[in-house]
């Protein structure tokens, strides 16, 4: 099974991945429709990603009373919207503040876009992987062998991916824009 994973010493706290999150469900640039959040500490000089860690028993799906919340066949628990009352007791239930909620009272959460997440694509630090699980464990105890604890230490390699320009990212976004059709730029 493939899993998320973050390097949070990779990441600078550009948004980037949550534009393009927003970018991909919705078709529009908002943070606030991401279903991954960037919190960002300036007094210790780091950013954490907070997002659906796709839990193996997932509180939010146990506690929906209308089960609207089931794991897909690439392991991503998704939200049957024909389902769901919006009554918000997922976002209750989830330990990582990972579910959210558009204007419409909808729930969102990260779905794996379908085994292609779009904040790994546009990441350009790699802070954000998607791999193996038993790759992505390996490379989360290589960068806490590192001295990496949650971004607190800086200055240390800790991927074995090539670090991707800003400029390439941004590029990344615009010609999903471009593809869309839908927006001037």
């Amino acid at each position: 099974m493939f899993v998320l994973a973050v390097i949070y010493e990779n990441c600078t706290g550009c948004h980037l991945c949550e534009l393009a999150c927003s970018f991909k469900h919705h078709g529009v640039f908002d943070l606030s429709l991401s279903r991954i959040t960037i919190l960002t500490k300036p007094e210790i000089q780091t950013s954490v990603q907070v997002y659906c860690l796709q839990c193996r028993d997932a509180a939010c799906e146990r506690v929906c009373p209308m089960d609207a919340i089931s794991r897909d066949t690439r392991g991503a628990y998704v939200i049957d919207y024909d389902r769901c009352i919006g009554c918000r007791e997922c976002a209750y239930a989830c330990p990582f503040g990972a579910i959210s909620f558009e204007i419409e009272a909808k729930p969102i959460k990260c779905d794996l876009c379908e085994g292609e997440p779009e904040c790994v694509a546009v990441c350009p630090h790699d802070a954000i992987i998607y791999m193996e699980e038993k790759k992505a464990s390996r490379e989360l105890k290589k960068a806490k062998a590192a001295g990496v604890a949650y971004g607190l230490y800086g200055g240390k390699e800790t991927s074995e991916h090539p670090r991707k320009k800003a400029e390439e990212a941004v590029e990344y976004l615009m010609e999903l824009v471009e593809k869309s059709g839908e927006l001037d730029v």
